[in-house]
């Protein structure tokens, strides 16, 4: 290698490591600047247990709070099964036909669509076909129709890139595909599944306009609903927040602001938190499933 290419090699590598910095840089001082601009709402205990008024000072979040990880959690038990499963089929089973070219076609066309057709998607199809009304069970089923080609997507990736001598191993030692599939492949590529799901898990936490549509209808949550029913009415986080930076009246609202800050603060905690626990817990399921606990 000459002298230019070594200087050309050790600019570029440089120059990612500037753009690694200066990317980190920037999402710390976006977390800082979050929690720093609610922090006043977050010292607050009156924040988590009161409930919403959109006619006066002094509103909680604690129906929001409730709510927000009733609508993850259900919508992670939908969306995780169906692609995992449909992931499964695409990388093992499906083969490259025009047909499955046209299905994979389709989910990721379906990925690209603006949450706001996904909520109106959802409002006529959960909502008005059912003759229901809105609820946390047609918020977690519209946020399986925006999540689930996510989840495909990594499943099928995930197992893709797994080394084939993993697959011809298990086959050789007499293993069925499917006791290859569950018990080699799945295992091995668990890095990866779990950074899908911490990417839908994502979604889902900061997702307001489908909500906004199939869960509150445009409303927030007023009340203390603290109920395990699917069916009652329930809005998020992050469609308070919105609520409450576009409908709040400033005279009537005077610390619309400063609440609308400390739900985004909030929201931005409840992902961190849920990031490294997801982490953490997908750390140690691997070093158990290697056999490798200390």
């Amino acid at each position: 290698m000459n002298a230019r290419a070594k200087a050309a090699d050790r600019a570029a590598i440089l120059t990612i490591r500037a753009l690694g910095v200066l990317l980190v840089g920037l999402l710390v001082w976006i977390i800082v600047y979050v929690i720093y601009s609610g922090w006043g709402e977050l010292t607050r205990l009156h924040f988590y247990s009161a409930v919403p008024n959109i006619g006066g000072p002094g509103s909680g979040v604690g129906p929001q709070i409730y709510n927000t990880i009733y609508v993850l959690v259900l919508s992670l038990l939908l969306t995780i099964p169906l692609g995992l499963c449909a992931g499964i089929f695409f990388a093992e089973y499906a083969g490259e036909g025009r047909l499955v070219n046209l299905i994979r076609r389709a989910t990721e066309t379906l990925a690209t669509l603006p949450s706001i057709v996904v909520g109106l998607f959802g409002f006529a199809l959960f909502i008005e076909t059912t003759h229901s009304r809105p609820s946390r069970l047609a918020a977690a089923l519209s946020l399986v129709v925006i999540n689930l080609p996510y989840a495909i997507r990594v499943t099928e990736d995930a197992l893709r890139n797994l080394p084939p001598s993993l697959r011809e191993g298990s086959l050789a030692l007499g293993a069925t595909r499917w006791q290859t599939i569950s018990r080699v492949l799945l295992p091995a590529a668990l890095p990866g599944l779990i950074t899908g799901v911490i990417l839908i898990a994502g979604r889902a936490f900061g997702e307001a306009a489908a909500i906004l549509f199939t869960g509150s209808a445009g409303a927030i949550t007023g009340n203390a609903n603290y109920t395990l029913s699917p069916f009652d009415k329930g809005d998020t986080l992050a469609v308070n927040l919105y609520v409450f930076r576009t409908q709040a009246e400033p005279g009537t609202v005077t610390d619309a602001r400063q609440y609308a800050d400390g739900v985004a603060a909030l929201l931005v905690i409840l992902v961190l938190i849920f990031n490294v626990g997801a982490r953490g817990l997908g750390a140690a399921t691997v070093r158990r499933l290697q056999g490798k606990i200390r």
